[in-house]
């Protein structure tokens, strides 16, 4: 073996190791594009149906002002509540659509929360058909816990504490 073979057989071997740390790259690369778009997919999933529940929440405080501000029998109380909830109840099947076409991507104790805020949206509405402001405050109440403690089991799920460390890091 000359000199000549000696330099192709370290060109070759030089070639052959940069194509396979070439495609151990490629392969990373692909896998934290996948990643990366599944988060920002999350995100978007995430965002919308925080959205929904807060601004769902925050309309159903006129149920419990119509409960508290109502003077009449229970006849006119119904009358009237049949008038009025239908937009409410508008409001909790909206929630129930965003989350069934987001729910392929949401973990299942995340999913079962949702799904359990769902129902006591749609339970909300019903119960103020009863017209009684403890009944109706009660179950206001614990959707702003439900809502708190879905919104804690996002931010662990999207790391957030630590992607927020991480940036302010990045920027000093």
């Amino acid at each position: 073996m000359n000199t000549t073979d000696t330099i192709a057989f370290f060109a070759l071997l030089v070639a052959i190791l940069a194509l396979i740390f070439s495609f151990i790259v490629y392969l990373k690369d692909r896998r934290r594009n996948n990643q990366d778009q599944l988060f920002q997919e999350k995100l978007s999933s995430y965002k919308e149906l925080l959205s929904l529940a807060k601004s769902t929440y925050s309309k159903f405080f006129d149920i419990i002002d119509y409960i508290q501000s109502f003077s009449g029998d229970e006849n006119q109380w119904e009358k009237k509540y049949l008038r009025i909830s239908g937009p409410y109840y508008g409001l909790a099947y909206e929630f129930n659509y965003a989350l069934s076409k987001n729910s392929f991507i949401i973990p299942d104790d995340i999913l079962n929360e949702l799904t359990e805020l769902e129902l006591a949206l749609t339970h909300f509405v019903t119960a103020g058909h009863h017209q009684s402001s403890e009944i109706a405050i009660s179950s206001y109440e614990k959707l702003e816990k439900r809502i708190e403690k879905i919104e804690n089991l996002i931010r662990k799920d999207l790391n957030i504490e630590n992607l927020s460390r991480g940036l302010n890091n990045r920027l000093r």
